[in-house]
């Protein structure tokens, strides 16, 4: 009796220790995911930030080839007209179709480059006319530079009224062109957009990290349309060539002034409250429908002003690059100027026609 007394007391004060109970599943399953996720994160992380370096890289190497085929910042006047100064009212981008060093154009998976032996200059992809109805939405025979219309964006590029009062009016575009054997005609043309700062914002709209990360980018559903009214269009007489720069007037001059900011061309100030666009609105609500279908911008600073130059190719194959080396306006005194520059100025236009 003493003996086990003994043992039993010696295994106790010796160290004996009680079995541990069993840990419950659901904690070795949760420490588990924690484990998986955290080894997820890191590779994320890891992933996203080789993809940045790269991306990086490819947008220093586009800089780099654009600075090489650029030119000088200051636009070329026309030597037969004197005394051109800027116009700080108007700002003109330049945001040609197909840029691809301008790393942001919404449709820009649209398009097939070429790009020919021992160059790094990217071409527009462009077939002979006759199979080209799936590359612009409006003309069929003229292709434009600026970025194409689409069905619910006139696109183009933005013209910047900055000056509710300035009275200025579109008159000559001089340009600096590769080949003018490949091109027969020119012409250019204007419109309002009274949506287009919605699809600036989805083009310039960045991903948040986790989007990017799982590719899932920001998009936008479409709207009922396009909101657009034609300000004009000309086509462009050739003037003279002068250092390496072909000057054009336009046939027609465009009035970049007294133009309409809502798209309704009814007063709709006069549309009762009671009218709703309903089925069974009164009888007089009907002569309001375009007031249900209305866009209205407060002013022309946004760049809701577009303009797109289009050309007619000779369907001949070759390199084209054409770059708009100023745009010149007048005003009702019979001034000239020049339009203040704005982003891109020293890109290209690039085709290669097949």
């Amino acid at each position: 009796m003493n003996n086990e007394y003994k043992n039993l007391t010696s295994q106790n004060s010796g160290g004996f220790q009680p079995t541990p109970e069993p840990k419950p599943k659901y904690l070795k399953i949760l420490i588990t995911i924690l484990g998986i996720l955290g080894i997820v994160v890191l590779t994320a992380f890891t992933t996203y930030f080789i993809i940045k370096q790269y991306n990086l890289g490819n947008l220093n190497e586009n800089q780099e080839e654009n600075n090489e085929v650029s030119t000088p910042t200051k636009p070329a006047t026309p030597p037969f007209l004197q005394n051109i100064k800027t116009n700080a009212d108007v700002k003109v981008d330049f945001h040609y179709d197909g840029d691809y060093t301008l790393q942001r154009d919404y449709f820009a998976n649209n398009y097939e480059y070429y790009t020919p032996t021992g160059s790094n200059e990217k071409y527009l992809s462009v077939s002979k006319a006759k199979d080209r109805k799936e590359f612009t939405y409006g003309l069929q025979e003229y292709i434009p530079i600026f970025k194409s219309q689409e069905s619910h964006s006139y696109q183009g590029t933005p013209i910047y009224i900055l000056n509710s009062d300035d009275k200025s009016t579109l008159s000559y575009l001089g340009f600096k062109i590769n080949d003018k054997s490949l091109i027969s005609e020119l012409e250019v043309e204007l419109g309002i957009d009274y949506n287009a700062q919605y699809w600036t914002k989805a083009n310039n709209e960045k991903s948040s990290f986790i989007a990017s990360l799982l590719g899932i980018e920001t998009v936008q559903a479409c709207g009922p349309g396009i909101y657009l009214r034609k300000v004009g269009n000309s086509a462009l007489d050739f003037v003279q060539e002068s250092d390496g720069i072909l000057w054009y007037k336009l046939r027609t001059p465009i009035a970049l002034y007294n133009l309409r900011l809502t798209y309704s061309d009814q007063d709709c100030s006069t549309k009762p409250s009671y009218c709703h666009d309903q089925y069974d609105d009164p009888q007089e609500c009907a002569k309001y429908w375009t007031c249900f279908y209305n866009a209205t911008i407060p002013d022309l600073t946004k760049g809701n002003l577009r303009m797109h130059i289009y050309y007619k190719p000779n369907d001949k194959e070759g390199l084209f690059k054409l770059q708009v080396a100023n745009v010149i306006l007048s005003n009702t005194t019979g001034a000239f100027s020049q339009a203040a520059i704005g982003d891109g100025f020293d890109h290209y236009y690039r085709a290669y026609f097949h």
